[in-house]
């Protein structure tokens, strides 16, 4: 079997968010929290030293100086090895962005009633949101100047992410009961299915991938490019189909349901997902006819 240690990593994963979100009882967005804990600790280290006298002040603001332009650091670092590239200039940004947060997140009465709680700390995710956009721009950078191999397993290493992403949402994925087991159901199937089909499809995409990289024209690659059209065109169309059934059954039992919601509950990413792989293995299966039909040219 193709990819056994991929599946592997999928299996444990999964073995593993189950246990922590239904075994343990932490919420999804309890594990979301954990991104702002390494900043938020870091302010209440150096609020504390900073109400510890004159000298500890001074050291704080040393530390949170040094701790703030690790981003320019790494920029520099760059510069000194002749590797920088355009994109790198984001890390003034993300800089300026850490020393606003941090900045914050030891003044919480800054932020006004943003401040009142612990919801202060999502403040963090300025910091990590513009962190993630840096990385997305630097491996478009590695995907445009790579070739081969190095491009394929780039693309491969996107996939498993995406793989281990949809993979996530599928176990963290809650049962919410109605009055009637149907919709309670339909329901629940509404919300998983398209992480269930993202998961097989990642791994139809990486099987597309393995034979295209030994021949893109070959049988076997046209042969698992329509396998994964068909897989995502038959996506579509059941994941389609129960969020249609799960919004009918709640019009028809809503004298009996305590929490109804009619809203057109489509996963724009799964499907933008599927859609876009879906085109992609359209071009494939082109490619392949244009070029036999060059080939019976020649």
């Amino acid at each position: 079997m193709k990819f056994k240690k991929y599946l592997l990593f999928l299996l444990l994963e999964a073995v593993g968010v189950i246990g922590i979100t239904k075994g343990l009882g932490v919420k999804t967005e309890s594990v979301f929290d954990l991104l702002s804990y390494p900043l938020v600790k870091t302010a209440d280290f150096l609020g504390a030293m900073s109400l510890s006298g004159s000298i500890g002040n001074a050291v704080a603001i040393a530390i949170y100086s040094l701790f703030c332009l690790i981003p320019v650091f790494v920029m520099l670092f760059r510069i000194k090895n002749k590797a920088f590239v355009k994109t790198d200039s984001l890390l003034v940004l993300v800089s300026a962005v850490l020393f606003a947060v941090v900045y914050l997140l030891i003044n919480p009465s800054e932020m006004g009633l943003h401040g009142l709680g612990e919801e202060a700390s999502m403040v963090a995710f300025s910091f990590w949101s513009l962190l993630v956009g840096y990385l997305v721009l630097k491996f478009a950078d590695k995907l445009k100047i790579a070739e081969g191999k190095r491009t394929e397993k780039l693309l491969s290493l996107v996939l498993k992410i995406t793989g281990a992403v949809f993979v996530f949402a599928l176990c963290s994925a809650e049962l919410v009961k109605t009055e009637i087991g149907i919709v309670t159901l339909l329901s629940f199937a509404n919300s998983i299915l398209p992480s269930v089909f993202g998961v097989i499809i990642v791994i139809y995409c990486l099987d597309v991938l393995s034979e295209f990289a030994l021949d893109r024209y070959s049988e076997n690659t046209l042969k698992v490019t329509e396998k994964l059209s068909s897989i995502c065109i038959l996506a579509l169309r059941v994941t389609v189909s129960v969020t249609a059934l799960f919004s009918v059954l709640q019009l028809k039992y809503i004298n009996e349901l305590s929490n109804v919601k009619f809203s057109v509950d489509i996963p724009i990413l799964s499907f933008g997902f599927i859609l876009l792989v879906l085109i992609l293995s359209g071009f494939l299966k082109d490619s392949k006819a244009l070029k036999e039909d060059n080939d019976s040219f020649i």
